[in-house]
């Protein structure tokens, strides 16, 4: 019967004082202790297979007992194997050693037994190695299964999950070598891992797998979707892997990952042919409920993958949607607002055209009046001299009068009374145009824009409007032509740069500065009126653009001029939005396309 050669660290004698030589010659490789220390050191770094303890006298039985002590109940180590061998002449209590110490066996150093003693330590090896193979295997699994779990449990990237498998299943299969294959849509495959670092045994299986075909004895799998465990077929001429490895390959171990019928990765096992027999159908079955429990997992995984991603998507739509409706909202009351205005001025408009109209004729009354009373003046001096008592009478009464119902002052005032009516009705009049601009009401035809023009006549005109201290910069880019309307466009520039000009004024900012930036990129052009002002609250950012909202105290503003100038970029199929961080900047943005 032919034993496996096990190396030194797996057989261990101690005492004996050199007897067991002659029992143990040209048997197996071993190593001899006779130092307790020595022992300890030893199996803190290895597990040996067999324990002979020899014994010649008192001595070797004490040394031998306070050994097997350490190894079961210091270590707790019941898997390796325990011997004792006895001279003829030493009497020994087998049972207490075997019960209460657990040694495996008592055997007696005879000649005519020596055949014997050497078949049952043979024995003892084998029975360790099977255990040994046993807790490998149990290990084995309960890391595969393990792995199995964090492909429902952690967030990891599947390759790196494949991984972590790959290498407990190498474990269970007895593998020299493993390597994956990600399979494509197309049934091509990729090679993608290889758990050996060597470049040399990459390129050997580069050209043994011949991909990005699949070989015909890995098509089967990808057909069967199920793990297989085969005899190396002829065409696989593994001579320069097996170089590498240094161990001749057997058989080979197919393990497809898919989700939903499709093969997506191919893990394949290289199983050396001295480790065929340990791979039983226990370890087969085990990787078939393997597979049948990480195909379910994955596709758990992939259907939370998906769900995850159609939650963002519907989480972004809603989003589109509350910002649509609010937009929506926002054009139902301003097309109300501006269909009320609309009413509104034409009401308003006719009768305040005809007192404007009178205040003109009141003028021209007045100024009348006041050259009658000249006259009148000239009529007293004349009849001044006159001592006429009728006369003297009536300039008296006239003279009374004027002081009585201060005249002069009538006259004085009366013309300012005049005049601010006059505006007032003008202002008025303002509100009523801004309000036909506000409802679309006048014609617009659009025409190529010359932006900087625009600028520059729209800063040429509120030259006085602004002051001087305040900086007007600007940064104007080449711009391509574009559809728009000057004069439009200049009554929305003259809107923005007022109210910015109106802000920096109220806040008192120090070095106050307003730039106006247009560029042009991605088919777009840009207009920017940016200022170093107050800014702008949240609260109010909401409001900002709706009709006759406004900030500023009552006869400052009518809070219609951000809503005319957001009409007018739409109308002109523009898009207006505001940016503003509070005490830092405000700024309008314009955007129109470029067709």
């Amino acid at each position: 019967m032919m034993y496996m050669n096990i190396p030194a660290p797996f057989i261990m004698v101690i005492g004996g004082k050199n007897k067991h030589q002659s029992l143990l010659e040209n048997w197996r490789t071993y190593e001899h202790h006779h130092n307790f220390r020595a022992i300890k050191k030893y199996f803190s770094k290895h597990k040996p297979a067999l324990v002979i303890a020899y014994i010649t006298d008192l001595e070797d039985e004490k040394f031998s007992r306070k050994t097997t002590q350490y190894i079961r109940d210091g270590l707790s180590n019941l898997d390796t194997r325990i011997i004792l061998i006895r001279e003829p002449d030493v009497t020994l209590d087998e049972i207490d050693w075997m019960e209460t110490l657990q040694v495996n066996g008592c055997l007696v150093a005879e000649n005519n037994k020596k055949s014997l003693n050497l078949s049952i330590l043979n024995r003892e090896i084998e029975t360790f190695l099977h255990i040994d193979n046993y807790r490998i295997q149990h290990n084995a699994e309960t890391d595969m299964l393990m792995c199995i779990t964090q492909f429902s449990r952690d967030n990891e990237p599947l390759l790196d999950l494949l991984v972590k498998f790959s290498a407990s299943l190498s474990n269970l299969c007895y593998s020299a070598c493993s390597f994956h294959i990600k399979i494509k849509s197309n049934q091509k495959g990729t090679l993608c891992y290889c758990d050996h670092s060597d470049e040399q045994l990459k390129n050997a299986l580069h050209t043994l797998l011949a991909l990005p075909s699949i070989p015909d004895y890995l098509q089967s799998v990808l057909n069967e979707n199920h793990p297989q465990i085969d005899l190396l077929p002829e065409v696989m001429q593994l001579s320069a892997i097996e170089e590498k490895l240094g161990t001749t390959i057997g058989s080979y171990l197919s393990f497809p990952i898919s989700a939903y019928g499709k093969v997506i990765y191919l893990l394949c096992f290289l199983i050396p042919e001295s480790q065929m027999d340990k791979v039983s159908m226990r370890q087969i079955n085990i990787m078939n409920k393997a597979f049948e429990q990480l195909t379910m997992l994955l596709e758990r995984r992939q259907a939370e993958n998906s769900l995850k991603k159609q939650y963002q998507r519907l989480k972004l739509a809603l989003c589109e949607l509350k910002t649509t409706k609010a937009e929506l909202q926002t054009k139902e009351k301003m097309a109300s607002i501006g269909t009320m205005a609309a009413g509104i001025a034409h009401e308003i408009n006719n009768p305040l055209s005809y007192v404007i109209s009178n205040f003109s004729s009141l003028d021209s009354y007045l100024k009348n009046i006041m050259q009658l009373q000249d006259l009148q003046k000239e009529f007293l001096s004349s009849i001044e001299t006159s001592q006429h008592k009728e006369s003297q009478a009536l300039r008296q009464h006239i003279s009374e009068f004027e002081e009585e119902q201060d005249i002069p002052f009538i006259l004085e005032d009366i013309r300012a009374v005049v005049s601010d009516s006059y505006n007032g009705l003008h202002r008025v009049k303002n509100i009523i145009n801004d309000l036909k601009s506000f409802t679309y009401s006048q014609s617009t035809q659009l025409e190529i824009c010359d932006l900087k023009t625009v600028i520059d006549d729209t800063l040429k005109l509120l030259t006085y409007d602004i002051a001087d201290t305040i900086s007007i910069q600007t940064a104007l880019a080449e711009l391509p032509e574009f559809m728009a309307h000057n004069g439009l466009m200049q009554q929305v520039l003259t809107n923005l740069v007022k109210n910015a000009a109106q802000a920096l004024y109220s806040a008192n900012t120090p070095q106050p500065i307003i730039k106006i930036t247009a560029q042009h990129r991605e088919k777009t052009v840009f207009l920017s009126v940016r200022d170093n002002g107050p800014g702008i609250p949240d609260e109010v950012r909401e409001k900002i653009f709706e009709p006759f909202f406004t900030t500023k105290t009552v006869g400052e503003g009518t809070g219609l001029g951000l809503s005319v100038t957001f009409n007018i970029i739409k109308q002109l199929g523009g898009e207006i939005t505001l940016e503003s961080e509070v005490d830092k900047f405000t700024q309008f943005l314009i955007r129109f396309p470029v067709s």
